[in-house]
């Protein structure tokens, strides 16, 4: 299923620059992580002085940005760096234990068939994204992976775009969280949102993503219709 959100076309595309660059978010959009992830953040808990998650706190964590995560588990922002560093070393321990979601494989070698240009911008490590892509044979299929802090994807954004040549109206980016959205249109690209990862989808559609899609084989057909030069706006769902 194919959700149109309100998309209009603020800058003219530039169909000659070929391949297009398609930009992932890593965790909730490409990889099943968010229980590892959760197990990491509660056992390092105790270490950092901040609340646990229950079942109950996460499904209202779903509707928060990261900023708002922070102060819902009253951590102190200093310590921020260190607890993402804690968790970016137990998850490496475990990448063994992280799938992608069904239809990912698939969606990225028909992707390469494409000729598009393919990336990864994380708030994960390179190291822990690259454990997990190597299980499932695709690593060499992505362009570049490249870090993040966790407030600070804006900026690596914007800097692999600069470094990959690609105008900013040939690239997209994909994420699920609402972290993602903001992100992408700080630098002024498109945002394709994905409802199967971390942030709820009704959370996602009042950031006003260029489109929601429901499953990876959307993508095709999304993206189609952000680069379809006849279409100048679709109406909000």
């Amino acid at each position: 299923m194919l959700q149109i959100t309100s998309f209009k076309q603020t800058q003219p595309l530039n169909t000659d620059l070929k391949p297009r660059l398609i930009i992932f978010d890593f965790d909730g959009t490409l990889a099943d992580s968010l229980v590892i992830m959760i197990d990491i953040t509660n056992r390092l808990a105790s270490e950092f002085g901040y609340k646990q998650l229950s079942d109950d706190f996460i499904a209202t964590l779903k509707y928060l940005s990261p900023w708002e995560i922070v102060r819902a588990i009253d951590v102190a922002l200093w310590k921020i760096p260190w607890i993402v560093q804690r968790v970016r070393q137990e998850f490496y321990t475990e990448a063994k234990r992280v799938e992608l979601f069904s239809g990912i494989v698939e969606l990225v070698e028909r992707l390469k068939a494409e000729h598009y240009r393919l990336g990864i911008v994380s708030s994960n490590s390179e190291a822990n994204i690259h454990a997990v892509l190597r299980q499932y044979g695709i690593e060499h299929r992505f362009d570049f992976v490249t870090s993040a802090s966790t407030f600070g994807k804006g900026r690596a954004i914007s800097k692999v775009i600069k470094q990959s040549n690609i105008e900013r109206a040939n690239a997209v980016y994909v994420g699920d969280e609402i972290r993602d959205i903001r992100a992408a249109r700080s630098v002024g690209i498109k945002i394709v949102a994905v409802s199967w990862g971390f942030n709820d989808p009704t959370a996602l559609l009042q950031q006003k993503p260029d489109l929601l899609i429901a499953e990876p084989a959307d993508l095709l057909s999304a993206i189609d219709r952000l680069y379809s030069p006849a279409i100048l706006s679709f109406p909000a769902s």
